[in-house]
């Protein structure tokens, strides 16, 4: 595909699945292409309820992404063989732990003791039932009873690794895993998008002075609490902007007309309209499921034991009309702001509609992504360790897209049956044997895989403390 790396990246909310595919420049991302289709119920609360419809719901965004990138290729023929993913929803969880280290003398700490109480964390830590760890955050270390975040080279008698293990259902893993086999596309590596949110969203002040990000979603809300540059809490609460509408439909009208209600009006509107709902009932039932929402995140930060500055509020939920109002009424004694459109270093090919579809989770999936997720298609394309492609793998993708040369047409029908036989382009591409790495779980992709197998740290600790949620 000659020096042209593109980069691409799928994120699955409960209200959309949304794609984008772009290349690093020396300016930063430019993005050639982005793709976007409604989620009908199959993914709710972040979690695959349908695995054929998200898996069609990824393709229908796949096939969009290859015919742009194509284009962008000088019309070469361009197939998507995997993409970065954001991992979020309800089952997403954080529990802290600790490992102690002692020693008979005074020791200089070196990478291999932290190496050491790392691979500790991970060999005692105790995994709730029905969850696997993607990740464990070091949050501080202590030396003889004193934190000390580089204690490299300090002589101890006693050093003590604190770390935040982020742990997801493991059904939920194996779900959307198979909803991207289904699709033909592999997991190149899966990264948390609250995370990434945080990395775009808060300033480095903000982590370092104590500051709680909160994410509004369609069904749920999402609370990070940062502290000392580290993230100390993550936690999902099962209520979202959507459960204003769904509250709004209680008064005998229809979802798309409290949608509309809920979006055009918001708290305390200032027109005088009565129907089909007085102003009056529109505010009680939006103040009384913000009130919900708004004082399970109090209660969470209050809950992580963390001195908060101030409180960051994003996601749709946030954007509701007099959304400040609320913040007033139900948290007086935070500091609180919503977050800005974020000013997102990157330009665009021409043509490219980015508004209401790139968000700041595909961003830092592009930022975070580095290998190629796309490949030239040629007759002797090899899958899967030099396997072609038959007649029996032409299914898929293949079969919706048409991008047919007029050379190919002209050819006589005997040369066309040899060119199938040689393994053209089919949408089964990875049809054959699975990806070694894949084999975590039985099927589990293979980034979760290597994830849990490579934490990515910043610390360590065991002695679980599970946080509530």
């Amino acid at each position: 595909m000659g020096q042209t790396n593109y980069i691409v990246a799928i994120e699955l909310s409960s209200s959309k699945v949304t794609g984008a595919a772009g290349i690093e420049t020396h300016n930063g991302i430019k993005i050639i292409a982005t793709a976007s289709t409604r989620v009908d119920g199959y993914i709710s609360k972040g979690i695959v309820r349908n695995v054929d419809k998200t898996s069609e719901a990824i393709t229908n965004i796949i096939n969009s992404l290859e015919s742009n990138i194509s284009e962008d290729a000088g019309g070469k023929d361009i197939m998507i063989k995997k993409a970065y993913v954001s991992l979020s929803g309800l089952t997403l969880r954080s529990i802290k732990s600790k490992v102690t280290k002692n020693f008979d003398n005074y020791t200089k700490i070196t990478a291999e003791v932290i190496s050491e109480l790392e691979d500790e964390n991970d060999r005692l830590f105790q995994i709730p039932e029905g969850y696997v760890k993607v990740n464990a955050i070091t949050q501080e270390y202590k030396i003889d009873g004193k934190t000390d975040r580089a204690p490299i080279g300090a002589p101890a008698m006693t050093i003590e690794g604190h770390f935040l293990n982020i742990l997801i259902k493991k059904q939920y893993l194996e779900q959307l895993n198979e909803s991207f086999a289904l699709a033909k596309v592999e997991i190149a590596d899966s990264f948390i998008a609250a995370r990434m949110d945080a990395d775009i969203i808060l300033t480095k002040d903000d982590r370092r002075n104590g500051c709680a990000l909160v994410n509004i979603g369609a069904d749920t809300t999402t609370v990070t609490v940062y502290n000392s540059d580290s993230l100390r809490k993550l936690t999902v609460i099962p209520f979202g902007s959507s459960n204003i509408t769904h509250d709004l439909c209680a008064e005998q009208i229809s979802y798309d007309q409290a949608e509309a209600i809920k979006i055009s009006r918001g708290y305390h509107s200032a027109t005088e309209e009565k129907e089909p709902i007085d102003n009056a009932t529109v505010n009680d039932i939006i103040s009384g499921r913000m009130c919900e929402i708004l004082q399970n995140v109090k209660y969470q930060i209050e809950e992580s034991g963390e001195l908060i500055n101030k409180i960051v509020f994003t996601g749709g939920g946030s954007k509701l009309k007099n959304f400040a109002l609320l913040l007033e009424e139900y948290l007086p004694d935070f500091k609180t702001s919503v977050a800005a459109e974020p000013q997102l270093a990157f330009e665009c090919r021409p043509g490219v509609n980015t508004i209401g579809v790139f968000t700041t989770a595909l961003y830092g999936l592009l930022n975070h992504g580095k290998d190629d997720c796309c490949e030239e298609m040629t007759q002797e394309t090899p899958v899967n360790g030099g396997t072609l492609f038959t007649d029996d793998d032409m299914s898929g993708r293949e079969e919706e897209k048409e991008e047919i040369t007029e050379t190919q047409k002209e050819k006589p029908q005997e040369e066309k049956k040899e060119e199938k036989s040689s393994g053209k382009k089919s949408g089964g591409k990875k049809g054959g044997k699975k990806d070694d790495k894949s084999g975590w779980f039985g099927g589990l992709f293979g980034a979760v895989g290597d994830i849990i197998k490579n934490a990515t740290r910043e610390d360590p600790e065991q002695e679980t403390e599970n946080e509530d949620e």
